[in-house]
C-alpha cells in the first residue's frame, strides 16, 4: 500500500508539473502536446493510484460523517 501511495504522489506531481508546463511554458506544437500527454498520463495515473488506495482501505478505516459521530 506504500508503494501504491508513492506512485499516487508521484503521478500527480507529474500532472501538475507538465500540465503547467504546457499550459504557460513557450514551446513548438510538437512540445506542447508531448508535455499535454505526459500530464494526461499522470492524471490517469494518479486517479488509478487513488481508486486503487480506496479500495483497500478498511471500512473501519475511513472517517464517518459527521451525522454518525
Amino acid at each position: 500500500m506504500k508503494l501504491l501511495a508513492i506512485l499516487n504522489v508521484l503521478a500527480w506531481g507529474a500532472f501538475w508539473c507538465f500540465g503547467l508546463i504546457a499550459l504557460f511554458a513557450d514551446l513548438s506544437a510538437g512540445e506542447q502536446l508531448g508535455a499535454a500527454a505526459l500530464s494526461g498520463a499522470g492524471f490517469l495515473g494518479g486517479m488509478l493510484c487513488h481508486l486503487g488506495l480506496c479500495n483497500r482501505i478498511e471500512p473501519h478505516q475511513r472517517i464517518a460523517p459527521q451525522s454518525e459521530v
